[in-house]
């Protein structure tokens, strides 16, 4: 059934890279990230999605019939096949949506490309090309990919429910390498099918699905079997994953995760999230170290509250927030916000595209914690978490999170999205031509949250006449009888604070460690790396084309602390334990290395 195109002779031969577009931490997160972003585009109008994820297997010989005419491209493809070949039973993994329409649209099995939107041609035929529109959350026609990624196999198998014509269809697709295979050479990419067309044999699906334990009962939907699944995908890493990216779309009840194995099921949703995020371990997650009741209390309050303070923006073509922006109430919410209260701010705007304007506005909510480290700050488009390279809240102890799932400005977003759903840039493809002052449009919603917190969080205007006490000293003033005699002010002497880190030259990188021991735990550290320069800032002075962090050709090695986030220069770390160490190799050996510690007053240069 698995079939591969012969190229022609001229043809160009290619190496798919749409994984570099997905390199996350945990191979969960992807595949959480996409399906369950799919499943949400796919929504039937008023219904609530339920995701499963069913961690099963099957003898092989059961299954052999589903890899006839796989198994030589990977070997022919250099991808190794030990562990298929080394045991009787096969792994796989099955999620399956329902509550959505499935994979509608004409089938294309006719050999025209169609003109309108079909969501089962751009899934299955379309690469780096998407039909999605509005409010949906992918646009790229890459995600998909992700189920690829995977697989050990590098291979898939769907089968959808239509609900436009109740069609049940299955196919497979596994994208591997240009490779020969005796003596012709063979395109990357091949699919299960028959004569090239989706099978529609009810009796075959039948058999399919129960094979590989398919609970879909004719319900409109899709259904996704990953064989050999990649071994860090377990049921917690599951559920750690659809907890940190879809928290605001299952605490709101618009969503439903379940994870089934070995007979056992955990249902996440909105009445058992916070039971469930509590019982598990998030060590080596973005969410370690943090309070994660706290969070979700949080969240909670961002869902329910009635209580929305709707701001006042002055200028609809060029916004801003100012203090002005708070009328008459700004005392009253500095004071609400640094006494620990729960706020929400709703912030209108007006989008500009070619054929008009449109009214929208997104949500800001923010609440001060004192004893929060490190600060959380999240940012939801249409139901999914996007997660910034930067943050803009720095150190400050607070929880925020911006909400946009208004139509036009969360299709205003989505356009300015990169394919992993990690940036919003203004140099987006298409971007600045759809729609009119984009680049300060998106400006102005990517600083709303930093600007807000900067004015409710200043300090208190009146005067304070032991401000600069620490650092200034005045003799206090003698009484009369006592002016002619000279006294030595008192001078206390302020030492410079330590460094907590010690940064090491290593060849081709450095090493960075803590220098002390007997400190509070855990904290977070930023760091940035640049080369050094005979004259100006050599941070300002980084580009793309020196080194990045986030590329192949950096390694980095750490004990004692998670890495959040690793992008352009700047590693993002938590440090959980005192023997803490991290160390980066793969620099220019040949030159200077200037390292920026964020609790660091002064550049270390190794």
């Amino acid at each position: 059934m698995w079939k591969f195109r012969k190229l022609e002779p001229g043809e160009p031969e290619r190496n798919p890279h749409e994984t570099e577009f997905f390199r996350l931490t945990d191979p969960a997160e992807a595949v959480v990230r996409e399906f369950i972003q799919n499943s949400l585009d796919a929504r039937s109008t008023g219904e609530q999605i339920l995701v499963c994820y069913t961690f099963s297997s099957a003898k092989k010989e059961a299954l052999r019939e589903y890899f006839d005419g796989l198994k030589d491209h990977l070997q022919a493809s250099n991808f190794p096949l030990t562990h298929f070949e080394s045991s009787d039973t096969i792994p796989f993994l099955t999620v399956e949506d329902f509550g959505t329409t499935g994979l509608d649209g004409v089938t294309g099995e006719d050999g025209r490309r169609p003109e309108e939107r079909s969501n089962f041609y751009n899934f299955w035929w379309c690469e780096g090309k998407s039909l999605k529109r509005g409010q949906e959350a992918g646009r790229w026609g890459l995600g998909k990919t992700t189920f690829h990624i995977v697989s050990r196999l590098r291979s898939f198998w769907g089968i959808t429910v239509r609900q436009d014509d109740s069609q049940e269809l299955l196919m497979g697709k596994a994208l591997l390498k240009t490779h020969r295979l005796g003596n012709e050479v063979y395109s990357y990419y091949g699919y299960f099918s028959k004569d090239d067309k989706p099978i529609r044999d009810r009796e075959y699906i039948r058999q399919f699905k129960q094979k590989f334990a398919i609970s879909r009962n004719n319900e409109p939907g899709l259904s996704i079997i990953i064989p050999l699944p990649d071994e860090e995908i377990k049921v917690p890493s599951i559920l750690k994953s659809a907890i940190i990216h879809y928290f605001h779309p299952i605490m709101k009840g618009s969503l439903v995760v379940k994870v089934k194995q070995s007979g056992n099921e955990v249902s996440l949703n909105k009445d058992t999230m916070t039971q469930i995020a509590m019982s598990q371990d998030w060590q080596g997650t973005s969410w370690e170290g943090v309070d994660v009741g706290k969070i979700l209390e949080f969240v909670r309050n961002s869902i329910s509250t009635s209580n929305v303070i709707e701001l006042s923006i002055q200028d609809e073509q060029s916004p801003e927030i100012t203090i002005e922006t708070f009328g008459n109430r700004i005392d009253e919410l500095k004071n609400s916000f640094n006494s620990s209260n729960f706020l929400a701010f709703k912030v209108p705007l007006k989008i500009w595209v070619n054929n008009g304007e449109r009214v929208s506005y997104f949500e800001v909510n923010l609440q001060k914690h004192p004893q929060l480290r490190p600060p959380m700050e999240f940012y939801i488009r249409s139901g999914i978490r996007i997660i910034p390279g930067q943050t803009t809240i720095g150190n400050r102890p607070i929880c925020g999170m911006l909400v946009a799932e208004d139509a036009p400005v969360a299709e205003f977003l989505g356009d300015a999205e990169n394919p992993a759903h990690t940036e919003w840039n203004e140099r987006t493809e298409g971007f600045r031509d759809k729609y009119q002052n984009a680049a300060r449009m998106l400006r102005f919603i990517k600083k709303t949250m930093s600007r807000i917190i900067s004015i409710l969080d200043q300090p208190p205007q009146e005067q304070q006449k032991d401000f600069l006490k620490e650092i200034f000293f005045v003799p206090e003033r003698l009484p009369e009888e006592d002016r002619d005699v000279t006294r030595r002010p008192d001078i206390r002497i302020i030492e410079r604070r330590p460094s907590l880190f010690e940064i090491t030259r290593v060849q081709g990188g450095f090493k960075a460690s803590l220098r002390e021991t007997n400190i509070s735990l855990p904290l977070m550290a930023k760091i940035m790396v640049a080369y050094d320069v005979r004259k100006g800032n050599p941070f300002k002075q980084y580009e793309p084309a020196d080194f990045d962090f986030g590329g192949n050709r950096i390694t980095i090695s750490s004990n004692g602390c998670t890495i959040r986030n690793r992008n352009r220069n700047t590693i993002e770390c938590i440090i959980t334990g005192t023997g803490f160490n991290l160390e980066v190799t793969g620099l220019d050996p040949n030159r200077d290395i200037v390292v920026d510690v964020k609790e660091i007053e002064n550049e270390t240069q190794v």
